[in-house]
Parts: C-alpha cells; sequence; structure tokens
C-alpha cells in the first residue's frame, strides 16, 4: 500500500532517505501519530500540512507529509501489522471508557528537553469499581494493562474493591495509613459535611501538604514510583478514589522526575476539574435526596470535589520549605538518586 512518499510492503515501511532507499521493518515502530503544521483563518491563510510520525525502538523520528486520509489509513495498517505499536496524541486526556470518567494517559506530554512520554504506558485514574466489561477489553488489549496500584485504605478497598481483571497483577499501596482522617472519607462524604465546619478550601490545601509532609505518606510514594522504575512492558495504572488527590500528588511526583516543566504538570492536574464535573453533579442530585443539603454543604461539596491551583501550589510549597527544592526532595525523601532517575526517564521518555 502506498501513502503519500512512502509504502508498506511485506511488513516494511519504505521510503526514500538522501537518496537512499530505507526498509524499516513495522515491528521496530514504537509510536506512530498524526502532526498538523500551519494555520487557517479568515485573516491569514497558509497552507496546513498533515505529517505521519513515527518513532522507532531505537528513538528515531521520521516525519512524512500525506493527506490527512492517508495518515489514519496508514496507521490503522501500521497497527494490525505492529499491535504492540502506541498510536495517538493523548497529551494527558481522558482514555474512551465507558465506566471510567477520569482515567487518562499521560502519554505525549512534553519534557523540558523536547521528548514526550510514551503513550500507552502510564495511566491515572479513579476508583476501578463496576469496570464495564467494554472497559476491562480495552484497558487490557489496546492499553495491554499489566500492573494497577491502588492507592486507597482498606476501608475504601471494602467498599469499593477493584474489578479484578486476568492476567493484571494488583498492590495495594495505601497512600494514608488506617488511622487518618481527612482526604480519603472513609466516614462517608455524608457523615464528613454533616460534621465539617470552617474553610473547606484551607482544609484541602492543609490535606495537600500532609502527603508531602506526613513520613507515612512520603514512603508509599517512594514505594509508588520504586515500581514504576521496575515496571516492564505494558501499561501501569495507579488510582485512588476519585483519581484527583492522592493521585494527584503521586502525579506530580512523578511528572517531576520525568523531567516535565511545572506549567504542564498544573494543566495536568487541573484537567480533573473537567472529567469530574459529571460525578459531582451526581453527587449533589444524590446527597439531596437523601438530606436537607445547605447551600454551605453544596459549596463544600463543590470545592472537596475539584482541584484548585492553590492545591498543586501548596504542593510545591510544602516541598520548598522542607528540601530547599525538587531535585532535594526526590534525593532526600524518595531515595532517588540520579541514576534512578535517569533510569525512570530512559523507560517512559521517547
Amino acid at each position: 500500500m502506498k501513502y503519500g512518499k512512502i509504502r508498506i510492503e511485506d511488513g516494511y515501511l519504505v521510503f526514500t532517505k538522501h537518496m537512499m532507499m530505507n526498509s524499516l521493518p513495522c515491528k521496530d515502530i514504537m509510536w506512530a501519530y498524526m502532526r498538523r503544521e500551519g494555520m487557517d483563518s479568515d485573516a491569514r491563510k497558509q497552507l496546513i500540512v498533515n505529517y505521519l510520525v513515527i518513532v522507532t525502538r531505537r528513538k528515531k523520528r521520521y516525519k512524512f507529509d500525506m493527506t490527512e486520509r492517508e495518515v489514519h489509513d496508514c496507521i490503522r495498517l501500521l497497527k494490525v501489522l505492529n499491535p504492540e505499536m502506541a498510536v495517538g496524541f493523548p497529551k494527558g486526556g481522558r482514555l474512551p471508557l465507558q465506566s471510567l470518567p477520569n482515567t487518562r494517559d499521560l502519554g505525549a506530554l512534553m519534557t523540558e528537553d523536547g521528548r514526550h512520554i510514551l503513550p500507552r504506558r502510564l495511566l491515572r485514574s479513579g476508583e476501578l469499581y463496576h469496570v464495564s466489561l467494554a472497559d476491562q477489553e480495552t484497558l487490557k488489549e489496546e492499553y495491554k494493562l499489566k500492573k494497577v496500584i491502588d492507592l486507597r485504605t482498606s476501608a475504601e478497598r471494602t467498599g469499593k474493591p477493584d474489578t479484578v481483571m486476568p492476567g493484571v497483577e494488583y498492590y495495594r499501596l495505601p497512600i494514608l495509613d488506617e488511622e487518618t482522617v481527612g482526604i480519603s472519607h472513609e466516614g462517608g462524604l455524608t457523615e464528613m459535611l454533616m460534621n465539617f465546619s470552617g474553610n473547606a478550601e484551607a482544609y484541602m490545601e492543609k490535606q495537600y501538604e500532609s502527603l508531602i509532609r506526613d513520613k507515612y505518606s512520603v514512603k508509599q510514594y517512594a514505594r509508588f514510583l520504586d515500581i514504576l522504575l521496575h515496571h516492564g512492558d505494558g501499561a501501569v495504572l495507579w488510582h485512588c478514589s476519585a483519581g484527583k488527590d492522592r493521585v494527584g500528588v503521586g502525579t506530580i511526583l512523578l511528572l517531576c522526575v520525568l523531567g516535565v516543566p511545572r506549567e504542564i504538570i498544573r494543566e495536568d492536574f487541573l484537567r480533573t476539574n473537567m472529567y469530574l464535573e459529571t460525578e459531582l453533579q451526581y453527587m449533589i442530585r444524590m446527597l439531596e435526596a437523601r438530606m436537607d443539603l445547605t447551600a454551605e454543604m453544596a459549596e463544600n461539596i463543590s470545592i472537596m470535589f475539584h482541584v484548585k491551583e492553590t492545591y498543586f501550589d501548596a504542593v510545591f510549597r510544602a516541598i520548598d520549605q522542607d528540601y530547599g527544592s525538587v531535585d532535594r526532595f526526590l534525593r532526600k525523601a524518595l531515595y532517588l538518586t540520579p541514576k534512578a532517575i535517569e533510569d525512570m526517564q530512559e523507560k517512559y521518555l521517547i
């Protein structure tokens, strides 16, 4: 099959470069996606050019211009010839799942040095309770899910256990010890709201600071990163209840290790609000049906169901105050040596 200036035949992608014919085995392609360059507006029109971008196992990147349809058709054929190949440019976006509203792929987020996180490898999520059969198949077949890391307490796991998927390894790694009360809402959200008084936003900021300052939590995050460091092929998914607080801080720390700029980490952190809005409205309607929900309670629910920039800033403020810098925190608190950080980047960046 011919697509633009390349063709695929006998399991090889054939193209000309520097006046020489090249044959790249399709099985050696790790990632393929479409890139669009140019602009088209009423004020100024330029030619929009679509490219097929492929990245090989040797981390070489090739770009071929072709029509948008040719790009999509070519990627479909490459995926047939190489089912292990990652496709698309998720850039931290939500997975197309029916039953999991806040499960996201960190793939394609860019680092300070211009590399990208390899898609379909690092997945952040909310709870995996009653995952639909279709979503289970997507996670196992499309994303090659191999490990699930549950950051919840045992009480949360008992109330809403993970859906067990055959062939997936499960890790129980509670970020909070069983005596901690607060961010996990173990007593039930209704009970917590009825007894809560004070500034909800300040309360949540303090919870985020505690995830950085509590020795038990920090030790558990160190274990979390160690699991990722020694992970093999396929995807690894980590989750808490909503996928915003404990997962949010863990993801912040991971992206720091991978060298992602702070503003991009902030964008990924705040993206949670968009995906949890429907869940928030459902929670409010459910509580209205079960109790006399005051305006103050509804506001507290909204605050506790969202993430804010102040929570994000609280994480880095605690790190800077206690350790002086993120690098020192990674080394002193999470026991990540320069070699371990290099290995983590080598494993997940391309």
